[in-house]
């Protein structure tokens, strides 16, 4: 009796209400602006990290950048292709959520690809640092990379296996008297609650850290990027101006060919001392390169031009990362916040939760936006991730050879 009663009462207008129709209505005024969020979050981040993933572990060379990616790539597909959904179906059930397992479950891999999709940057930030200040210092390996991916991972579950003990199945009241129905939310016992806000104050501790680190880390390796940039501009300048120097030899003062011998020898080992020094200081992915001249009057521009497309590759990398880095953290950050709030100060929360309305579920869930725009990061930044992809598309639809050759 108590159960029809629960489950069947009467509105304001006098019309019988389920709970079932109370949560649609809940639904079509509360929550459309979030679920279209999620669904297309949803649909651009599974196929873009599935893009991701096949075309830098197919086409890319192994390299420390094609292992960050690629995990990466793979927890953003999952955030993309598990919770997403799963956050979808928990707001279209709001009031009929009533599977505890699914409910632990779900928010245990949740917990799992934020959190290590959060790390993962701290760790990239890291190995750029030394990457770009340290070229000539002990650089992390390809295989210590992936070591260091897996035990990203492996600190992420461990962190995240507080949500079997958080989460529940839990009663959820309406705004009509008597009316109520379950949704998947943090348990209602004290000792519960009081994890919980340890918990987030933990969460929100650990993405402050790391926020700083990345940006202490990027604001280093922009400082050496643009020493090199400068160094490069300066010391190409000056082998024209040596160039330039050695070439104008005077019609008034006739010099006989062995003294015209003996003064260019020192030049060209000059000037190839200054190609080394060059080279090396703006060498980021490889070790010292020697590069010689074989002659004054025609320098081979050959080298200069291999260590600038290194530099602006390494540029491109380090921008690809520090973007990604950045937006996680605008999307992270709010739900921490929240959270927070919401643990600590629940009345505080609820005044919040009505001056922003549905955005708040937005923010909520901002999270979700670092694993759908890293793809759409790779894409804008590296030119050669858009050509790997109408490669891999040349060849899948059969187009003809000549608009493949293009894309190569």
């Amino acid at each position: 009796m108590d159960s029809t009663l629960n489950d069947t009462l009467r509105n304001s207008t006098g019309v019988a209400l389920t709970i079932e129709q109370y949560e649609f209505q809940e639904f079509l005024k509360d929550d459309i602006a979030v679920v279209v969020y999620l669904i297309l979050l949803c649909f651009v981040g599974t196929i873009g990290n599935g893009h991701a993933f096949i075309v830098y572990h197919v086409r890319y060379k192994p390299s420390n950048h094609r292992t960050f990616v690629v995990w990466l790539a793979a927890i953003d597909f999952v955030a993309c292709a598990v919770s997403a959904p799963f956050e979808i179906v928990d707001i279209r059930h709001g009031y009929t959520f009533d599977s505890g397992a699914a409910c632990k479950c779900f928010r245990f891999i949740n917990h799992v690809v934020s959190i290590a999709s959060g790390l993962m940057l701290g760790v990239i930030a890291i190995e750029r640092y030394r990457k770009a200040c340290c070229p000539f210092g002990r650089q992390i390996s390809e295989k210590e990379a992936a070591i260091a991916c897996m035990v990203t991972v492996g600190v992420s579950i461990l962190l995240a296996i507080s949500s079997f003990y958080l989460y529940d199945v839990a009663e959820k009241l309406t705004d009509i008297p008597g009316l109520s129905g379950t949704d998947c939310t943090t348990g209602s016992s004290e000792g519960q609650q009081s994890f919980f806000r340890i918990y987030s104050l933990l969460l929100l501790l650990i993405s402050t850290v790391i926020f700083i680190i990345c940006i202490v880390a990027y604001s280093f390796v922009g400082k050496s990027l643009y020493k090199q940039m400068t160094f490069r501009q300066s010391a190409q300048l000056k082998n024209v101006k040596k160039t330039l120097s050695g070439n104008s030899i005077s019609s008034d003062n006739k010099m006989t060919a062995s003294s015209v011998h003996m003064k260019m020898v020192p030049l060209k080992q000059e000037g190839s001392s200054s190609h080394h020094i060059q080279d090396e200081e703006s060498s980021v992915y490889s070790n010292k390169n020697k590069i010689t001249r074989n002659t004054v009057d025609k320098p081979s521009s050959k080298p200069l031009m291999q260590g600038k497309a290194k530099l602006d590759r390494t540029r491109r990398i380090t921008l690809m990362f520090l973007i990604a880095t950045a937006v996680s953290y605008v999307g992270y950050l709010p739900n921490l916040i929240i959270l927070v709030i919401r643990a600590v100060r629940p009345s505080a929360y609820e005044n919040l939760a009505r001056s922003l309305g549905m955005f708040t579920s937005v923010l909520l869930r901002g999270y979700f936006l670092s694993n759908v725009t890293n793809p759409l990061v790779y894409c804008f930044v590296d030119d050669r991730f858009r050509k790997e992809c109408n490669l891999l598309y040349s060849k899948v639809f059969k187009l003809p050879s000549k608009w493949k050759s293009q894309t190569v």
